[in-house]
């Protein structure tokens, strides 16, 4: 039927054509953005799963750069380690010329005195916007915020603890140090066997650590004041005496006190104006020989500066590794999130090529279907 009320061919084209320009819409959005799904409505799941992804890339980048942060701290303190391990070496060249005969006693500690103040300035010097860790426990240094360092490694916040330590002169047990410097020792005997209970009091520059061994089943016996610290050093009973040596020295060490093991199987503890208790079953204090004193505290220095320098090493080593692992996750989420909504743009130029020759056939049946009601004219001349 032909009508000039109703042109059903018109409005078929009008819906061809207004189809098409919807799709040419959409196809000239995602080749703008060059995003498939750039709005929730596009596809609502899809949508949901991207933002939550680009949320992980936004903590992923605050991730990186923490790790960033702490790799930098951390490798101004190994230098700073390092610089001072190689000091001691130097200082024990020193302090072992002291002890020959003939050499200008005054002359030799001054150059102690010069490789202690360099120490000094190596430990106060590690700062990396405000954190340095070889000042923990030393008031007044300038800059300093803060001595311990938390390294965010996932976008969970969980962190990485490292602990600052006292790695001055006198953090090392060698403050004051001279070619005549004393320590003090414990010699174990045939009959050793550390117990509950038992323990080790040492006193350096007057302050006196014990250091008291317990299993856990019962409290320290030894108490803190105002110039006491106690510490317990933890055992079980499958641990043998030199397994619990072991452990005393760590715990010594930890809590800086210049404490190793000799080559003759004696514990050295090495620092000026030190005194030396005991409790220990089978084990007696003593005075290091004259002659090998102010050496022996050097070695000791020696030993705890490699143990802390190896720990910043495995500390900065876990930051780097971190590092790469975070920046290949990061590559990993870009090429997911990209592969559930980035627009191909070949095909969508080859789709916007088609919708364009579409719309040009739409607009051309359309102007066919506005001529019948002309034709109809005819009808009536």
């Amino acid at each position: 039927m032909s009508s000039v009320n109703t042109n059903i061919a018109a409005m078929a084209a009008v819906r061809s054509l207004s189809t098409i320009s919807q799709d040419m819409g959409k196809t000239q959005q995602r080749i703008e953005t060059s995003l498939r799904i750039s709005k929730a409505n596009d596809d609502p799941a899809v949508f949901s799963i991207s933002q939550s992804m680009r949320a992980d890339l936004k903590g992923m980048s605050a991730v990186k750069d923490s790790l960033a942060f702490g790799k930098s701290a951390l490798t101004v303190a190994r230098d700073a380690a390092t610089n001072i391990s190689n000091e001691l070496a130097t200082l024990r060249q020193t302090v072992t010329q002291g002890q020959q005969q003939g050499l200008d006693v005054a002359q030799i500690n001054n150059q102690i005195t010069n490789a202690l103040e360099n120490i000094d300035a190596y430990a106060r010097t590690a700062t990396f916007n405000g954190v340095n860790l070889l000042t923990a426990g030393v008031a007044g240094v300038p800059g300093v915020d803060g001595t311990n360092l938390n390294v965010v490694r996932d976008i969970s916040g969980t962190a990485t603890a490292i602990t600052g330590t006292n790695s001055t002169s006198a953090g090392l047990g060698i403050a004051g140090l001279t070619a005549s410097t004393g320590a003090r020792k414990l010699d174990f005997g045939a009959t050793l066997a550390p117990a509950l209970g038992e323990n080790l009091s040492v006193t350096i520059g007057g302050r006196t650590k014990i250091f008291e061994f317990n299993d856990g089943s019962a409290t320290l016996t030894a108490q803190p004041n105002a110039t006491t610290d106690v510490y317990d050093v933890q055992f079980t009973a499958a641990d043998s005496p030199l397994t619990m040596v072991s452990k005393l020295i760590n715990t010594m060490q930890e809590n800086g006190v210049n404490a190793s093991l000799s080559s003759a199987g004696e514990l050295i503890i090495s620092g000026a104006s030190t005194a030396l208790t005991t409790s220990i079953t089978g084990a007696t204090a003593g005075v290091v020989p004259g002659g090998t004193e102010a050496i022996a505290a050097v070695a000791g220095a020696i030993d705890l500066m490699g143990t802390r320098l190896s720990n910043l090493g495995a500390n900065l080593r876990q930051v780097e590794g971190l590092q790469n692992f975070t920046s290949q996750l990061n590559d990993s989420i870009k090429e997911g999130l990209g592969s559930l909504v980035d627009a191909d743009l070949a095909e969508e130029s080859a789709r916007l090529t088609s919708l364009q020759t579409k719309q040009q056939l739409a607009t051309q049946s359309l102007s066919i279907a506005n001529q019948q009601s002309q034709s109809l004219l005819s009808l009536f001349r």
